[in-house]
């Protein structure tokens, strides 16, 4: 399988329009099933992949640097900075493979630890799992340095800021040392990512263009068109997340609807594969210079994501007709896209 290229942002870094995001690959118990959906994503197409100091509590950089090493000239590597994981997060590691299995049987407790250890500031279990390191210079250094250490390389293609907040990063400081670790070769590009709120003000505090910004975004919230460009490239996540159950949800409840939809589509909305793949459908004709991230432990789930991003490289009348029942009936009258209404 192929995916179609980008060119990413100012520096032009050479990608897959669709890349594969490696928060959740300690769903799966075992090293060797996360290396295999790691290999699965390569063998479809997939040639991005983004990841953190904090995903996995700590082992996820470990995990994708072993799994790429002896790919590295054909893989991109985004990993961040700003939040680590703490002695009790890496504590934690080592047992939850046990933790995850439990969490599998209970999806409700999966998704309540979830939201309550997102970060740092994401309740009291972020607090203990997380630890903010900051934006500066010394900061970055630190993280890139034990990031290139996990990952088993000597270059990350893409450093991103990891969550900032306004007034939380020494944007000349960070500037300065992230345009001479890409001068050194250390990283090939830099950028920031988080919420669209937070991360569009933080890039507003620095002087030039950020060449990357990695935003949250999804069918409701529409934020690329209206971020700031200047050649900017864009990376969004989570275009699945809250719009693929509002949207299921929303079709499901009433039988009618569903016909509705179904015959105006030409596909049953309903069932949640064939909204995710409308949906991923969407972002990419969405962010047609940039990359779309999707995560999963299914492999065939990989297939259709490369499906759909096979059919954006042409007209699609079905995604027009699915956008057209989202917009008339899901996005409130008068509603700005880029600020959501969930």
């Amino acid at each position: 399988m192929a995916v179609r290229t980008v060119a990413l942002g100012t520096d032009k870094i050479e990608t897959s329009a669709l890349g594969f995001g490696c928060a959740n690959i300690f769903r799966l118990p075992g090293s060797t099933q996360r290396l295999s959906i790691l290999a699965a994503a390569y063998d479809a197409g997939v040639r991005h992949f983004d990841v953190a100091p904090m995903y996995g509590l700590g082992l996820a950089e470990h995990e994708l640097g072993t799994w790429a090493h002896r790919r590295r000239d054909s893989v991109v590597i985004a990993t961040k900075f700003g939040i680590r994981p703490t002695l009790a997060a890496r504590g934690l590691a080592r047992i939850q493979g046990p933790v995850r299995r439990t969490f599998e049987l209970l999806p409700a407790l999966r998704e309540q630890a979830k939201a309550s250890a997102a970060g740092p500031g994401s309740g009291p279990a972020g607090s203990v799992l997380y630890a903010a390191e900051g934006y500066d210079a010394a900061a970055a250094r630190r993280s890139l340095h034990r990031s290139l250490r996990s990952l088993r390389t000597d270059y990350v293609d893409l450093l991103l800021l990891h969550d900032p907040v306004p007034g939380s990063v020494q944007s000349e400081d960070v500037c300065a040392y992230l345009d001479s670790a890409r001068t050194a070769g250390s990283i090939r590009s830099w950028g920031i990512a988080g919420e669209t709120e937070p991360a569009v003000a933080v890039a507003h505090s620095f002087r030039h263009t950020i060449p990357v910004m990695q935003l949250h975004d999804d069918v409701f919230l529409r934020c690329v068109r209206y971020a700031d460009s200047g050649g900017t490239g864009h990376v969004t996540f989570g275009v699945l997340g809250k719009a693929l159950g509002r949207i299921v949800r929303y079709v499901s409840e009433d039988g009618a609807r569903r016909e509705r939809w179904n015959a105006a589509v030409g596909a049953d909305c309903g069932v949640p594969e064939t909204t995710a793949a409308l949906l991923l459908r969407a972002a990419l004709r969405e962010n047609t210079s940039g990359v779309v991230l999707f995560s999963t432990i299914r492999p065939e789930r990989i297939d259709s994501a490369v499906t759909a991003a096979d059919v954006h490289n042409g007209p699609d009348p079905v995604l027009d007709a699915f956008m057209r029942l989202v917009d008339s009936e899901l996005r409130p009258a008068g509603s700005a896209a880029g600020n959501g209404d969930q």
